[in-house]
């Protein structure tokens, strides 16, 4: 069995859904809990199942909807021996809204966010429990939310996973608003990919950040530093593969009925990293991710049902 570790924010969700029974046609705001880290933790558990542990490090508060979390975990089969509890803290959170085009737009409440305070929680204790860890994955999101001191702490874990033989996965899912400037996130993103083993990086982050045109400008700028296998993510337009410098090109069926694509980039580096560890090959790995992104935009929210996902799934054996 596996063991893989995913390091990040859970926030607490809160979409809006139109309320047919009202007379006045109002809208209510459902409730739920979604992460980018967190969304690809429970997508890598639903692939892979009783082949891998999967471990979600964290932290959250003492209320009531952080205990919701931990049953939603339990339901997920997804380990929370690495979920810590702050006193101090809860869970941040956000609010979607749609507008008449169907455009969604979010509004977030995580400056106080208890997961900003999880490398306080880190210790030798910490190590221990994560000792023989084959999989190491965190995202842009997950060191932004850190402070420069926790920062430190967290390339200084990463370099004691990768040093016991632990693979870094790097998706860096860029999020301005989280950063203080494109030069602090770029000083991140280097520290992350010299951990890196494989990176996810999707075009458009790479566009915002370093200038790049193309999937061809990604992979040149990481193909800088060594990293053994690089997924580029494209939407619509496919992906572009570096494995150690050699690339290949992957098209992606067009899918006809989008409903949601909040969860689309969670959804393929879940089925991505699940394929690897099952032991399928990049191109083959790349491909299933497609189609597991692919049955969760065509259903709302970040987190698909669990019974409509494994329905869906079978027409897309790993």
């Amino acid at each position: 069995m596996s063991n893989i570790i995913v390091m990040g924010e859970c926030m607490i969700e809160f979409g809006r859904a139109a309320n047919t029974n009202s007379p006045d046609k109002s809208e209510l705001y459902k409730k739920s809990f979604a992460g980018d880290v967190f969304n690809t933790g429970i997508y890598i558990k639903r692939c892979i199942k009783d082949q891998a542990k999967v471990k979600f490090l964290t932290a959250i508060g003492n209320d009531e909807n952080s205990n919701e979390l931990l049953a939603m975990m339990s339901q997920e089969s997804l380990d929370t021996s690495l979920v810590f509890r702050s006193s101090s803290a809860q869970m941040g959170l956000y609010l979607i809204n749609v507008d008449a085009e169907g455009e969604r737009s979010f509004s977030y409440w995580r400056n106080a966010s208890a997961a900003k305070q999880v490398m306080s929680f880190v210790d030798d204790n910490t190590y221990a429990k994560s000792a023989n860890t084959d999989l190491f994955f965190l995202s842009g999101i997950s060191i932004a939310i850190l402070s420069a001191k926790d920062r430190e702490k967290l390339w200084q874990f990463m370099s004691n996973l990768k040093a016991n033989g632990s693979r870094i996965v790097f998706d860096p899912n860029y999020r301005p608003a989280l950063w203080d400037s494109i030069d602090e996130t770029k000083d991140a993103y280097d520290r992350a990919f010299k951990l890196a083993d494989i990176a996810l990086p999707g075009v458009d982050d790479h566009m915002a950040l370093y200038n790049a045109s193309c999937p061809e400008d990604v992979a040149s700028q990481l193909e800088q530093y060594n990293i053994a296998e690089i997924v580029i993510k494209n939407g619509s337009k496919g992906m572009l593969i570096s494995e150690l410098g050699k690339r290949s090109y992957i098209d992606v069926e067009p899918v006809k009925h989008v409903v949601d694509t909040t969860s689309a980039g969670d959804a393929f580096n879940g089925g991505y990293l699940s394929a690897r560890l099952s032991g399928k090959h990049a191109i083959q790995a790349a491909k299933f991710a497609a189609k597991v992104s692919a049955c969760v935009i065509q259903h709302k929210g970040a987190i698909v049902d669990n019974d409509a996902f494994n329905q869906q799934l079978l027409d897309y054996p790993m």
